[in-house]
């Protein structure tokens, strides 16, 4: 028979135990609390006028990068700064490609409160110039061996274009490079395993570092090839003789994909020819 005595003996070692736990639960160091980046908005001039969107600033805590951003509306920045407590007072450098701001007072400081402040640049200039850039064809097969083409027109402006990349992470890749043909043109093929809809960023920097970036134009959509009958043969989930000929001719759909289409609208009988 449990007596009351016996319920209380039990409750008082639980939380014995309870709290033994917990003390043997190391507390979280301070040097284990996530950073907290300053952050800096303001105007952004470059020679007197308003530094176009597109352009790239970026922060320096002396040598390291410590933050960089895409301007998104012309003339004006919001930037965070990361660094970490042995940072504190260290001087915050500014910079547009190569060319540091007029002097400014900024310094680090470990979780401090946002700060407005005003950058202006002068100095040789001048953004690359993305005059087009595009995939073709738009739709490829998941296969890793189907691809599209990524062709962009780069012109750097006063200076010669340093390089033109192109940022595969979406698609579980890396920053690669397009490699350069005549007239400014600069192409890679690109293929992926994953299946979805992609908008990569395309980034061109030319010879004074200055970059600027574009990233809406470079789109594909990577297709399973059991997803073919869903995407393409209508509502009967069966390819007609007409939906074949549309997707032959359609220069957006890649030779991977139709030829995929083609087994599969084939795959009855050679007699449909």
């Amino acid at each position: 028979m449990v007596t009351i005595k016996d319920k209380y003996l039990r409750i008082l070692s639980c939380l014995v135990i309870l709290v033994l736990g917990l003390s043997l639960v190391p507390v979280a160091s301070a040097s284990t609390i996530p950073s907290i980046p300053n952050v800096f908005e303001g105007k952004l001039i470059i020679n007197g006028a308003d530094v176009p969107a597109g352009t790239i600033i970026s922060a320096y805590i002396g040598s390291e990068l410590a933050g960089s951003k895409t301007i998104e509306e012309a003339g004006k920045y919001m930037l965070d700064v990361s660094g970490t407590e042995e940072d504190n007072g260290k001087k915050i450098t500014f910079k547009l490609g190569l060319i540091e701001s007029e002097p400014v007072s900024a310094t680090y400081q470990h979780g401090a409160a946002p700060v407005k402040l005003d950058l202006s640049f002068e100095g040789d200039f001048e953004l690359p110039v993305i005059e087009s850039c595009s995939a073709s064809p738009v739709y490829i097969l998941n296969d890793g061996k189907d691809y599209s083409v990524i062709r962009a027109k780069v012109s750097g402006g006063l200076s010669e274009v340093a390089s033109v990349t192109l940022d595969l992470t979406p698609l579980g890749g890396g920053v690669v490079s397009l490699t350069p043909e005549s007239g400014g043109i600069y192409t890679c093929n690109v293929g992926s395993t994953l299946a979805g809809e992609f908008t990569l960023t395309l980034t061109a920097t030319n010879s004074f570092g200055n970059q600027v970036t574009d990233k809406d134009s470079v789109s594909i959509t990577v297709v399973k090839e059991d997803e073919l009958t869903t995407r393409y043969a209508g509502a009967d989930r069966t390819f007609s003789a007409e939906e074949i000929k549309n997707i032959v001719n359609d220069s957006k759909i890649s030779s991977g994909i139709k030829y995929a289409v083609l087994a599969i609208y084939f795959a009855d009988g050679w007699d449909k020819i």
